[in-house]
């Protein structure tokens, strides 16, 4: 018996000996050097434009940023109570250039800013989303501009990303219908940043799908901008 005892404590202590060793992992080869090619580059790629942006708004308010892996959604967000962006990691792959990316970033940051300007901000964007995502998608425009980014992709990539649901009652939709948030960004664009609308990411297929889908509505939109430019200068 006292054998069978002893055979048992050396069976456990070689158990836990093994358990021990293979829990332990650990990278010797980091260093500075080489830390982007032991993470994720998509990391840097975002931190690089979140940077130009911030330097070139002169934004010295503290937001935080991120990447979030693992999720499938596509999409990025703004948790308003901290400030925090979080980019969807799924998000990047519908992404070609850095115009686009900075729009999301922009439209985030806009969102964070928000909040800067009036503690009672946090529950006015809480009950009342829809106003601020057209709100932010404008300031946004304003940021990748002045930062030296193409507003054409805020238009291309909400062409890409936003949805367009049967009904677009507030309970259901914490965000407004796709080709709202599309006109109200053109209408910007066409009245704010006009030489842009001949630059070429114009011939981006998500922007010529724009035009051809929404053709009534940037018609609507060119005619009553050039009736007010006609009365201005009549006065």
């Amino acid at each position: 018996m006292k054998k069978l005892f002893i055979a048992l404590a050396a069976l456990i202590i070689s158990i836990n000996s093994v358990q021990a060793t293979e829990s332990v992992y650990f990278v010797d080869d980091w260093n500075m050097q080489n830390y982007w090619e032991k993470n994720d580059k998509n990391v840097e790629k975002v931190l690089s434009v979140y940077k130009r942006l911030m330097l070139a708004n002169k934004i010295n308010e503290r937001i935080i940023i991120d990447v979030t892996k693992g999720s499938n959604s596509i999409n990025a967000s703004t948790e308003i109570y901290t400030r925090s962006i979080h980019i969807n990691k799924e998000l990047l792959s519908y992404m070609r250039n850095d115009d686009e990316l900075a729009f999301v970033i922009s439209h985030e940051i806009a969102h964070a800013m928000e909040t800067y300007s009036s503690p009672f901000k946090f529950a006015a964007m809480k009950y009342n989303s829809k106003k601020y995502e057209i709100k932010s998608d404008l300031k946004a425009i304003d940021y990748m501009v002045k930062a030296g980014y193409n507003p054409i992709a805020a238009i291309v990539m909400l062409n890409k990303i936003t949805c367009e649901p049967v009904f677009d009652w507030g309970f259901m939709y914490t965000h407004p219908k796709g080709s709202k948030r599309l006109a109200e960004a053109y209408k910007y664009i066409y009245i704010k940043y006009p030489q842009y609308l001949n630059s070429p990411m114009t011939k981006n297929a998500y922007y010529q799908m724009f035009e051809i889908s929404m053709a009534n509505e940037i018609k609507r939109i060119e005619q009553a901008q050039n009736k007010r430019k006609l009365k201005r200068e009549q006065l």
